[in-house]
């Protein structure tokens, strides 16, 4: 009965002891299994065709109204001569006591006033432009009303960098700061300006601080043309020797720094119409390590920051490039 009890004791310590070896390899291998895999040292993403619409920004300048209400009171005044006398000479005609005379005096009369009424109203439209939304008489009376209150106000917009079309998404925003006020109404100015080359427009919006007659604002605004071309990611922009580059996937990894213009931004980047085709790699996560070790090629065998790229010339030409090599550092430690 003794002995049952000491084997079972010994066989019950046994198993604890082998428990104990096995426990950290166990406990080994699951963290190796779960381990995160290290993140790539390049990581590059392909780039797509896009026609996004480039910004544009101009100057807007917040006209006084007093020229258009001063245009207004003239063609008032002009409409009702040129009623009156037209009025007097059907009466005229119609009457069998008048002489020659008062009735030719009648007609050259109504031919006067006629032919100024319709001087200021071509004056209207040379000034405003054939589309501008007050020239009648009817939806000029209401705008009259609104920019003498001071709750509207006439805006003259200037784009230079705009060749033609108009522009979309028309925003204003006034210098001295504040929020954006949004374009609802604007058509093309008869006249460019002549301290300003590009195309201008006029505009109503809702008057406010800083939108005042005499002030100034910037101006935001949609280009209508759409050209083709991709869109450079801001992650993958990198500036040496006073440029911005950007480098290029052009074998499995062997990567070239190319320019790229920062003239149209966009949200995501900048847009670029010539020298990278859709579909091109470009590298976004990396491409400082690349440009440091063109830059200045040191010891790469102390880097552990992934594969390390081949050294390339200083000179900041497009045609150098940077490929990624075996890691050395593992074959030193190689035991044979």
């Amino acid at each position: 009965m003794k002995v049952g009890w000491a084997a079972r004791l010994a066989c019950l310590i046994g198993l604890v002891f082998l428990a104990a070896c096995d426990a950290p390899h166990s406990q080994e291998t699951s963290q190796h299994d779960n381990a995160p895999d290290a993140p790539p040292p390049v990581q590059t993403v392909e780039l797509r065709a896009s026609t996004e619409a480039l910004k544009l920004e101009g100057i807007a300048t917040v006209l006084s109204p007093d020229p258009l209400l001063q245009l207004d009171a003239d063609i008032r005044s002009a409409t009702v001569a040129a009623n009156f006398s037209r009025g007097q000479l059907e009466r005229f005609r119609q009457s069998t006591l008048l002489s020659k005379q008062m009735v030719e005096n009648a007609v050259r009369q109504e031919g006067i006033d006629a032919s100024q009424l319709k001087l200021l109203q071509t004056r209207l439209r040379q000034t405003w432009g054939e589309d501008a939304p007050f020239l009648s008489d009817d939806a000029r009376e209401a705008l009259i009303s609104e920019l003498a209150s001071g709750t509207r106000a006439l805006v003259r917009f200037d784009f230079p960098d705009l060749a033609d079309g108009q522009p979309r998404n028309v925003r204003v925003m006034p210098l001295r700061g504040g929020p954006e006020t949004r374009v609802e109404t604007i058509w093309p100015a008869p006249t460019g300006n002549l301290a300003m080359p590009g195309v201008s427009f006029f505009g109503l919006i809702p008057a406010g601080p800083g939108l005042r007659p005499g002030d100034r604002a910037r101006l935001i605004a949609d280009n209508p043309e759409t050209r083709p071309g991709v869109i450079i990611p801001s992650a993958a922009i990198v500036v040496f020797a006073g440029q911005s580059w950007c480098y290029v996937e052009t074998e499995p990894n062997k990567y070239e720094r190319k320019l790229v213009s920062l003239e149209s931004p966009v949200d995501e980047g900048y847009l670029v119409r010539s020298g990278f085709a859709p579909g091109t790699r470009v590298v976004v996560r990396g491409a400082s390590v690349l440009l440091a070790r063109e830059a200045q090629p040191g010891d790469l065998d102390d880097d552990d920051d992934g594969p390390p790229p081949q050294a390339a010339s200083e000179e900041p030409k497009p045609a150098k490039s940077a490929a990624v090599q075996p890691d050395r550092s593992a074959a030193r430690s190689d035991p044979d």
